[in-house]
């Protein structure tokens, strides 16, 4: 109820007072502004953020894919290679039906996520554990030869 005394409030000067509604212009201008300087400036550090550590400087070792409900859960460890701080890992991971013990041309692609998340703080030159990362390969067929899968790391984000 207090918004539908200040909408009145506005109204009421923007019609009585002339000079308020150069102010509320200039001021709502300057609003603007500002949270359009502020996303500007998150966007240029977030991008920076995202190029600061090469992906050949991060290396994931014993990853292992478990069923975890509708999901795969993905654990391991994540090596920070780099000099600067390792927030997240992202990577793209694709699911094989292969007539083999290995991935080669024969086998069929069943399922893909290109969007999985590895959230962790590593500091520069040191190891974590991957905790609570998932992998959502939906609509996927019955596997009537071996279950594989491989993954691409597609990009990192750091401090």
């Amino acid at each position: 109820m207090v918004w539908i005394l200040g909408i009145a409030l506005f109204l009421l000067f923007w019609f009585i007072f002339p000079p308020f509604r150069k102010f509320a212009l200039v001021a709502g201008g300057a609003i603007v502004v500002g949270i359009l300087l502020i996303l500007f400036i998150t966007n240029e550090q977030e991008q920076s953020a995202k190029t600061l550590i090469p992906i050949n400087q991060v290396q994931l070792n014993n990853l292992r894919l478990g069923k975890q409900y509708s999901s795969q859960e993905l654990t391991g460890e994540v090596k920070n290679n780099s000099g600067h701080q390792l927030f997240d890992v992202y990577l793209k991971v694709t699911a094989f039906d292969c007539p083999g013990s290995s991935i080669t041309s024969s086998c069929t692609a069943i399922g893909e996520d290109d969007h999985v998340d590895i959230s962790v703080n590593v500091p520069p030159n040191q190891v974590r554990a991957i905790n609570y990362a998932y992998v959502y390969l939906s609509n996927m067929p019955q596997v009537r030869g071996t279950f594989l899968w491989s993954y691409e790391i597609t990009g990192t984000r750091g401090k």
